[in-house]
């Protein structure tokens, strides 16, 4: 369908429907999930109900404020932070044998991480970090 620029304009301030299902029994994990669109739809599945929602940041402080806001906003209380740094290889290598070990099966997974940056920069595993 196409729209033109003002109707596409006006089509951003339409209503997103959001689909509600009964994730009991379901593992989910929302990467990037401390702020902005990791935290919303962080907050949506665990008005679902899941068996696990598990928040993946890279700051604990971070991660608990909002696993906090999640827990007041939806009552759900079944939120845990996980640490995990994208840029480094071992942290996710050691994040995601924890995960198998903690959890098993994922059901769910939001990649929601990123940076941006406007100068080059390598990460530690010398990988252009953004």
């Amino acid at each position: 369908m196409k729209y033109s620029f003002r109707a596409f304009l006006a089509s951003q301030w339409d209503p997103v429907p959001l689909v509600k299902d009964d994730l009991s029994g379901r593992t989910v994990l929302v990467v990037g999930a401390n702020t902005g669109l990791g935290l919303e739809a962080a907050k949506h599945f665990a008005s679902m109900g899941p068996k696990h929602l598990i928040l993946a940041c890279r700051s604990l402080k971070k991660g608990e404020a909002a696993a906090t806001a999640i827990k007041s906003a939806t009552g759900f209380d079944g939120v845990v932070v996980r640490i995990v740094d994208l840029a480094v290889f071992s942290s996710v290598i050691a994040f995601a044998e924890a995960f198998e070990k903690e959890f098993g099966q994922l059901d769910i997974h939001v990649y929601n991480a990123a940076t941006a940056v406007d100068l080059y920069d390598q990460t530690v595993d010398g990988w252009e970090s953004t």
